[in-house]
């Protein structure tokens, strides 16, 4: 009986020649299991040079959505809410969750873990890891969170009545959380007055006791209240602008201009930094765990950088805020750079990737 004769085929790590094996089966694409490890650790490596160039890390982003249902979760058991309604508030956090988890993973593979750490971390073998992050899974999961969230922002557009009930229960704590912070800012600028509450009173035509609940929190007064009580306290009014708006649910115009963006931004971030007591920035810098350098607090908080979002996030982080409630606010600031033809304010610089600063 005549030989077969074995073919050959080229390996697509080394490019030797190597004969394939003739059973049934996907055919090799490596001459061995040496070469064929080494090409997945070169692969491993392209995808981590392709991090240096990416923006935050994607879990971040949905970590901080995280956030904000999990608090509408808790919130609706304090409020001791239907089961349906509670398991329908879990059901947004496990969802949301389930995306982390994916963009975690998408994280740590481009800064150059390999599927055995991942399998490691995520507790399940190489080959199920490498299975189910792939990175298309992935870019799909994402893709869909991104539909369902487009999805959620038309439902709210109309008016009140046909808002979803979800994004109810967010902007309703996104209220409650500015209203908490603008009573912080006010509460620390009467403090720093040496004003009594009596005294206060008497040049505001204001009672006394209207006066001790608007700085305790439990009055969020309008607007030509506040700016009178913070001129009276020697406060710049501009600074609660944005606070005074969120503590209101008011919503800023549909786009702006990058003078205005810019502005509103770092008005919210003052604002922030006046609500935390105004600490001193090494304490800041310290609470951002070295994603902010003093020198950056400085130039951001007097308004002299425009910060990334990774920045913007770890500052608001550092002053007890939430990055969810700040976030639209820098993000008008790119749909301007992007949309509008307004020049960038003289003395405006975008900050660069952030540097631990030594402690």
């Amino acid at each position: 009986m005549a030989g077969i004769t074995p073919r050959y085929d080229i390996c697509r790590h080394c490019q030797e020649r190597f004969a394939q094996s003739g059973g049934p089966g996907r055919k090799r694409e490596y001459c061995s299991i040496a070469c064929r490890r080494q090409a997945q650790r070169d692969r491993d490596g392209r995808l981590g040079q392709r991090s240096a160039r990416s923006a935050h890390p994607l879990g971040r982003r949905i970590a901080e959505d995280l956030q904000a249902l999990s608090a509408a979760l808790l919130e609706a058991e304090y409020d001791g809410r239907p089961l349906k309604e509670l398991l329908r508030c879990a059901g947004e956090v496990a969802r949301e969750v389930e995306y982390y988890t994916a963009a975690a993973v998408h994280d740590a593979r481009t800064t150059g873990a390999d599927w055995e750490q991942v399998a490691s971390a995520s507790q399940v073998s190489a080959t199920t890891a490498r299975t189910r992050w792939t990175e298309n899974r992935v870019q799909e999961r994402l893709k869909r969170r991104a539909s369902e969230r487009a999805a959620v922002r038309q439902t709210a557009a109309p008016p009140v009545p046909g808002r979803d009930a979800a994004e109810e229960r967010l902007l309703a704590q996104a209220v409650e959380r500015a209203s908490a912070k603008l009573a912080s800012a006010l509460s620390y600028l009467h403090r720093a007055s040496e004003l009594t509450i009596k005294d206060v009173a008497e040049q505001t035509s204001l009672s006394p006791s209207y006066v001790s609940r608007i700085l305790s929190g439990e009055r969020t007064p309008a607007w030509p209240v506040v700016r009178t009580l913070v001129e009276l306290f020697g406060g710049d009014p501009a600074e609660l602008a944005v606070l005074f708006e969120s503590a209101h649910g008011l919503g800023p115009r549909a786009r702006h201009a990058i003078p205005d963006a810019v502005a509103r931004l770092q008005a919210a971030l003052r604002g922030l930094h006046l609500a935390a007591g105004r600490p001193r920035f090494g304490s800041v810098r310290k609470a951002s765990h070295g994603v902010l350098s003093t020198q950056a607090i400085s130039e951001i908080l007097e308004g002299e950088l425009v910060p990334g979002w990774e920045q913007t996030s770890a500052l608001v982080t550092a002053l007890g805020g939430w990055p969810a409630d700040v976030r639209p606010l820098w993000e008008a600031i790119h749909y301007a750079f992007l949309f509008c033809l307004d020049p960038v304010p003289e003395g405006f610089r975008q900050l660069p990737p952030a540097r631990p600063e030594s402690t």
